[in-house]
């Protein structure tokens, strides 16, 4: 029976800061959420997003403090959508709102989406689309927000 040449502790530690060195050179490679090239060979359009799209968004708002909210965003793969939600936050109970939203989709599958909302409120989000086209990961860019969402395709379009 032969053994494995036993590691010494320079070994171990190279093996350590190799592994550590592709991590950060991976990680560096592409931004947090983004789509890798792979995940999509062909690139995004308007038309990737199609269908039903379910999560939760949260975060802060300057003026109400924490809030959250569980939405459903229908995608009709033309660069508009509709959705409905329930709100909640610090100084409000539950607030059911519906949206029209407008969507621009870059081919590297990282787009803007402005929602008019049924409270009058209009909002603006950057998002990259991750997973094969199954997921967004979303980010609120009005001043005084900070809220962020991850949604995930409940049905194809």
């Amino acid at each position: 029976m032969t053994r494995a040449p036993a590691r010494t502790p320079r070994s171990r530690h190279t093996l350590t800061l190799t592994a550590a060195v592709a991590a950060v050179t991976l990680a560096g490679a592409l931004p947090a959420g983004a789509a890798s090239p792979a995940a999509h060979p062909q690139g995004c359009s308007v038309r990737t997003l199609q269908g039903d799209f379910g999560g939760n968004y949260s975060g802060t708002s300057a003026g109400t403090g924490p809030l959250a909210f569980q939405g459903l965003v229908t995608f009709n793969g033309d660069g508009t959508a509709t959705a409905k939600a329930t709100l909640m936050s610090e100084t409000s109970g539950p607030t059911s709102i519906t949206a029209v939203i407008d969507y621009t989709l870059k081919r590297d599958c990282t787009g803007t989406m402005t929602s008019q909302r049924s409270n009058g409120q209009t909002i603006h989000y950057v998002f990259t689309v991750v997973a094969d086209g199954t997921e967004l990961a979303l980010l609120q860019t009005d001043p005084g927000f900070v809220v962020t969402a991850r949604l995930t395709r409940v049905r194809r379009g």
